[in-house]
């Protein structure tokens, strides 16, 4: 508080002569015309309020003795014309209603009803009794009075306090208006008085502004001997002296300024990250390219360490900055980054360092290759996942055509083809498959949406397997609801639900059990498969719909397939406009569903 106060006094001895004088009767015209105002404002309105306080009360008293003969005779007519009387013969009157001794309106002035708030506001218990109300039309002064001792019920006048606000303000107005004048009066004698003792200063201080707006050569011109006038001499000598200096700076000013909007040009187009650091490592700049990569606030990096950013340590990150006299300067590495919301990415890092006046300062240009590194990864699984998947039906089928040829058996003979039938039956799935994902990139690919019964779509997709849910040796159960009709194509959709039957088959031991049913949802229909398998743990739920995507990738996996399925049973789904979701714990077993709309 006492630094303001000095702040605003410096402020105050910075003005002219002529400037204090003007405001110093401003300042006293206006704290009288304040005090003046506010005194016979609260003397005008308190009597004002007295006033329209006793006219109610009498206006109320009046009516509370006019309504006892009409409300004994029950004369509502009578009533209803003593209310309707008093508020158009009274302009501050708002409306006026009665009740009976029970407390129900017997006659009001409300032409659109009566309002339900006012029933039992105010009570008159004895004698009259005032309540302030604040409403939609300003302030209102409710005033009731009992009827009969209140045994014949109560009056009830609402005064409006608008009157009294509009005369305030036109005193108000009057009187703001006479402060004005006077104060314009005051000014004018102020400012005559004040121009005689500042003119030589208002000279100088206008040769200041011409010096200031750039004319270097003006000189003031005060013939004076007395103190202004040697502060203008020295002030035609100093601004000679500075004419100088600025002409040199302003040269020298524009080469830095050139040189840095060419350089902020470069660092903001660059579409590399880059990061600034000082010789202790501490984040001092980052471009909005890296703002991009770390997907982080501005103010969430600057001041942080640099190799704090990283999952893993590097050796050659920390020796740069804790061995500054170490012959390493720069380098280039690999390394894997978290951003604020907890995505992996991984970032190509070069840095070196550069000399900035007496400083060390480090320069780090990122690069992010999260998706070259997820294409590998995809290439990697593609090729291991295919390769793989397609040998193994071959060298079933293989060997069991081999053994069957040399047998002679024919019942033997009989079962060895029949296994290499349904290794060459998982061949043809997986080529289907990999059709199926080949026609999800085809902008023609078009649906035959018909028409179609919901369950018996479930029911073709539980024929495909050909017998394999019955003698699958898990405990499969259908449940479902009444069946639906729902605009689809059926073949697709329920080769997507047999996507999800297979998952539910493979990953299930024997003697397990699987459910598959239907169920209504809002606007949708769900179909859903559960299963009490090896679950799904939390990290891996995001993925499991991308292709080729394997929760185990390795090459001794317990579980087969190609990382296809999920993804064309959502891709199949999309095309339905329905959603396709898990629900699973893993060492629990996952729930699938597949909604579809009516």
């Amino acid at each position: 508080m006492e630094k303001k106060l000095t702040e605003i006094i410096t402020n105050l001895d910075n003005f002219s002569i002529r400037t204090k004088m003007v405001l110093s009767v401003v300042g006293i015209i206006l704290i009288l015309g304040i005090l003046m105002g506010s005194y016979l404002n609260v003397v005008q309105t308190n009597m004002m309020k007295v006033e329209l306080n006793e006219k109610g009360i009498s206006i109320t008293r009046n009516l509370a003795e006019n309504s006892v003969n009409p409300i004994l005779t029950d004369n509502q007519v009578r009533l209803q014309w003593l209310v309707e009387t008093i508020k158009d013969s009274e302009t501050e009157v708002v409306y006026v209603f009665i009740v009976d001794e029970s407390g129900d309106v017997v006659a009001h002035t409300f032409k659109g009803g009566f309002p339900i708030d006012l029933k039992g506001i105010n009570p008159a218990i004895e004698e009259t009794s005032t309540l302030l109300l604040d409403t939609e039309r300003g302030s209102i002064r409710d005033i009731s009075y009992p009827i009969l001792n209140g045994q014949a019920g109560e009056v009830h006048v609402g005064m409006s306090q608008e009157n009294i606000r509009t005369t305030v303000d036109k005193f108000t107005v009057s009187l703001g208006v006479f402060v004005l004048l006077l104060m314009l009066v005051g000014c004018n004698v102020a400012y005559l008085a004040g121009s005689v003792v500042s003119r030589p200063i208002l000279e100088l201080k206008k040769g200041v502004e011409i010096f200031g707006e750039g004319d270097l050569a003006h000189k003031v011109n005060i013939q004076s001997l007395n103190e202004v006038g040697q502060l203008a001499h020295s002030f035609n000598d100093m601004a000679e002296h500075i004419g100088y200096l600025i002409k040199e700076k302003e040269k020298t000013t524009k080469e830095i300024l050139d040189t840095r909007n060419y350089l902020t040009k470069i660092i903001s187009g660059s579409l590399d990250g880059i990061i600034v650091t000082d010789d202790a490592g501490k984040i001092e700049f980052i471009n909005e390219a890296f703002i991009q990569i770390a997907e982080s606030k501005k103010d969430e990096l600057i001041g942080h360490d640099i190799y704090s950013l990283f999952k893993e340590e590097c050796d050659d990150l920390k020796s740069l900055f804790n061995s500054p006299g170490s012959s390493t300067t720069s380098f280039i590495c690999e390394l894997s980054f978290t951003t604020s919301s907890g995505k992996s990415k991984f970032l190509v890092l070069s840095i070196g360092n550069v000399e900035y006046g007496t400083e060390v300062k480090y320069v780090a240009i990122t690069k992010d290759i999260t998706e070259l590194k997820k294409l590998e990864q995809t290439k990697h699984n593609i090729i291991s996942n295919i390769s793989h998947e397609l040998r193994t039906p071959l060298n079933i089928m293989k060997g069991f055509v081999e053994v069957a040829m040399d047998e002679g058996n024919d019942e033997r003979r009989h079962g060895y083809l029949e296994k290499s039938l349904k290794a060459l039956e998982k061949q043809s799935w997986m080529i289907q498959d990999l059709l199926e994902v080949a026609r999800s990139g085809d902008e023609l690919e078009k649906l035959d949406i018909i028409t179609t019964n919901l369950n018996g779509i479930i029911e073709m997709a539980c024929r495909s397997f050909n017998g394999k849910l019955e003698t699958s040796d898990r405990d499969v159960v259908q449940k479902f609801e009444a069946d639906r009709l729902v605009m689809a194509d059926p073949e697709k959709l329920a080769y997507a639900l047999t996507k999800l039957i297979d998952n539910a088959l493979k990953f299930t031991d024997k003697d397990d059990y699987i459910e598959i049913g239907s169920m209504s949802a809002g606007n949708e229909v769900v179909i859903y498969v559960k299963d009490t398998g090896i679950g799904i743990a939390r990290e891996n739920l995001e993925q499991i719909f991308e292709k080729f995507y394997q929760i185990d990738g390795s090459s001794t996996r317990r579980f087969g397939g190609n990382g296809l399925g999920l993804s064309i049973a959502k891709h199949i789904i999309d095309q339905h406009a329905g959603k396709l979701w898990v629900e699973s714990e893993l060492g629990k077993g996952s729930t699938f569903y597949l909604s579809v709309p009516y």
